[in-house]
C-alpha cells in the first residue's frame, strides 16, 4: 500500500482542518479516532507519518506513540498539544515521538509536514 499519513485526532473540527489542508495539497490522510483503529492501521499499512493529538480525551496518546515505535514499520510520529501542558509534551518526548510541537507550531508547519511526506522527504 502507498505511504500515507495517519492522524489520531478524535476532535472532528481539528481532524477536518488536517484533512482539508491535506486535500488542498493532494496528500492522503487517514483519520483514526481510537487506539484500536490505530493498531489496525499500523499492522496493515506502511504509513510514513502518524500525527497524534496529545489532548485527545478518552485516549492514551503516550501509549499511541509507543504503539508506533513498536510497530514493524515504525512511522515517523509527530505529537502535538497545548503549550501549557509541558508535562504532556515532555512525556511524548520520553515515549519516543520524533517531534513534539505546541498546537500553534503544529498548525503553522502542517502544510510543510504534509508536503514532505508526499514528496518522499522528511520534515
Amino acid at each position: 500500500m502507498d505511504k500515507t499519513i495517519v492522524a489520531l485526532v478524535p476532535d472532528l473540527i481539528f481532524a477536518t482542518k488536517i484533512a482539508s489542508t491535506a486535500r488542498s495539497l493532494g496528500v492522503e490522510v487517514a483519520t483514526v479516532r481510537t487506539l484500536d483503529q490505530l493498531t489496525e492501521r499500523l499492522s496493515s499499512n506502511h504509513d510514513a507519518l502518524v500525527l497524534i493529538d496529545l489532548e485527545a480525551p478518552d485516549l492514551d496518546p503516550i501509549h499511541a506513540i509507543e504503539l508506533c515505535k513498536q510497530s514493524e514499520h515504525q512511522p515517523r510520529t509527530i505529537a502535538f498539544g497545548s503549550h501549557v501542558r509541558t508535562d504532556l509534551l515532555g512525556a511524548a518526548r520520553r515515549a519516543g515521538a520524533d517531534e513534539v510541537l505546541a498546537r500553534s507550531g503544529f498548525v503553522g508547519r502542517l502544510p510543510s509536514m504534509l508536503q514532505s511526506v508526499s514528496s518522499g522527504g522528511a520534515s
